[in-house]
């Protein structure tokens, strides 16, 4: 028989049990029916077959899944404030109104907005909608359209930082800038947001589904537009409707820091039925020069002879204490912000932009904001660097825009295809590899063969071994329930769920 003394203790010790259970769910609040429910509609929009991966993970706010690359010290992907709101600036009178909007904005509108400022036929895969507020009352059409992609440029930048941008900061007080502007897709990624912005549509549709995908018949990783292919690009662009539309006579420049974000922009070029070769080039991080895929576009003379190691050099192979001695390290400064608008000032001065009635475009992808605050974050000495040459050479582009189309027939765009997160605390970061041995240590510890790719986090997705864990009976269900259980996920989906999901979305 138990002891008075003894039930006591047995009472304390399950008092303490359930104090210490309380304490942790109060130090990591877990996520709540609804979040769990935008997130998996975030997913199910960015959710293509045979594309996308089996889990599908949220890190918890403040916290990010990283490799071992120092360069690459902040990663983005999730569904979090950081990450998804981003600006939204339209500039160009007579055709765009001044004004501070406060409507919700999403990237699937841009395409519409400026296809609706050309005279554009949309397209029927887009979703996006005319954002009609800032359109001015005008029968005229511009001659030039310039949208830039500032690559994880945050919203909160244009406040933050103003004071070293002030051409950006000119373009958002003179023109129509919509403050509410929310990606509503996950992963918040390079590749996914660039074709979204590029076709006016959800990512189930145009089909980008992550910078990485695991090719299942091959065995092996692969880049999103694998061999500067744009065809495994879903649906249509902007640029491709007008290519068509204007039987070719229509200049269309792409360029961008690299291919996932230049591709997702222009789209397919000659590589379309009917369609014809648009300008269009990206960043060799190999050798530091520039490619194309020279089936679907040609690369204009005026990048021919350029090369960023001729920047690196006179820059003594350093930049802020940094060695950037090479093609790579390079693409994290402000240095190769000013060697990609420079290149881009060159392409358009040498082409005919502007210089007719027929619409010319431009879309273009400035990376450096990317690559600098994936390496140093956003509240560095760095970024401010960064951003202060990014509005420099913006102004170079805008004067050179209103010059070539002539004063009151341009109109520049200016957004984002994902953001940033800020430091993490030295708690906050966690490596994929790690990921993998926990997975490997649970339920395959003699094969370590249940993952098969996991090598980009910010994909936010997990390649999994469906034959292996057939084989062991996991089900996928068991694998997510245990990420779902770490201290530093806040959700993790099934494939089947969010395939799921997706089909519940209206079309």
């Amino acid at each position: 028989m138990i002891s008075q003394m003894t039930a006591r203790s047995l009472r304390l010790v399950a008092c303490l049990v359930i104090a210490t259970a309380a304490l942790g769910a109060q130090a990591r609040p877990g996520a709540t029916p609804a979040q769990r429910a935008q997130w998996l509609e975030m997913f199910a929009r960015g959710y293509y077959p045979g594309r996308s991966g089996q889990i599908f993970v949220v890190a918890r706010e403040g916290h990010f899944v990283i490799y071992h690359d120092p360069l690459y010290g902040f990663m983005h992907g999730s569904p979090w404030e950081y990450d998804t709101h981003i600006p939204l600036v339209l500039y160009g009178s007579p055709f765009v109104k001044q004004g501070r909007w406060k409507q919700l904005a999403r990237q699937q509108d841009v395409a519409p907005t400026l296809g609706a400022l050309i005279g554009a036929a949309p397209s029927a895969s887009m979703n996006g909608r005319v954002l009609k507020t800032a359109l001015a009352t005008t029968t005229e059409r511009p001659r030039l359209v310039v949208l830039v992609v500032l690559d994880a440029m945050r919203a909160d930048y244009l406040t933050r930082y103003a004071d070293i941008m002030p051409t950006l900061t000119r373009m958002r007080d003179q023109g129509s800038w919509f403050t509410e502007t929310r990606i509503n897709y996950l992963p918040t990624v390079t590749s996914v947001g660039h074709a979204t912005i590029g076709t006016g549509t959800d990512p189930r549709f145009h089909g980008e589904a992550s910078n990485e995908m695991f090719n299942t018949v091959t065995g092996k990783r692969q880049l999103a537009y694998d061999g500067l292919d744009p065809r495994e690009l879903m649906t249509p662009t902007l640029a491709d409707m007008w290519n068509i539309q204007s039987g070719g006579r229509a200049v269309i420049v792409g360029q961008g820091g690299a291919i996932r974000a230049t591709a997702g922009l222009v789209g397919h070029g000659a590589c379309l039925l009917n369609g014809h070769k648009m300008i269009a080039a990206s960043y060799n991080a190999t050798d530091g020069g520039w490619e194309t895929n020279p089936q679907c576009f040609t690369m204009s003379d005026a990048l021919k002879g350029l090369n960023a190691r001729t920047a690196w050099e006179a820059a003594g192979g350093t930049w802020m204490g940094h060695d950037v001695a090479n093609a790579s390290r390079f693409r994290h400064s402000a240095l190769f912000q000013k060697f990609e608008g420079e290149a881009l000032l060159a392409v358009l001065e040498r082409e005919a932009i502007g210089a007719d009635e027929i619409a010319d475009l431009v879309f273009v992808n400035m990376k450096g904001p990317d690559y600098v605050s994936h390496a140093y974050g956003p509240d560095a000495a760095e970024m401010k660097d960064e951003l202060a040459e990014l509005d420099r050479q913006l102004a170079k582009l805008l004067e050179l825009a209103e010059r070539k189309a002539g004063a009151g027939h341009a109109v520049i765009a200016i957004t984002a295809d994902h953001g940033q997160p800020g430091d993490p605390g030295p708690t906050g970061r966690h490596f994929f590899d790690d990921v993998v041995t926990s997975l490997n240590a649970r339920f395959d510890p003699s094969g370590k063969a249940i993952v098969n790719y996991y090598g980009d986090p910010a994909n936010a997705q997990i390649y999994m071994n469906e034959e292996r864990l057939r084989t062991l009976n996991v089900p996928m269900k068991a694998v997510a329930d245990f990420l779902a259980s770490q201290d530093f996920y806040a959700a993790a989906f099934t494939e089947d769920e969010v395939r799921a999901a997706s089909a519940r979305l209206p079309r």
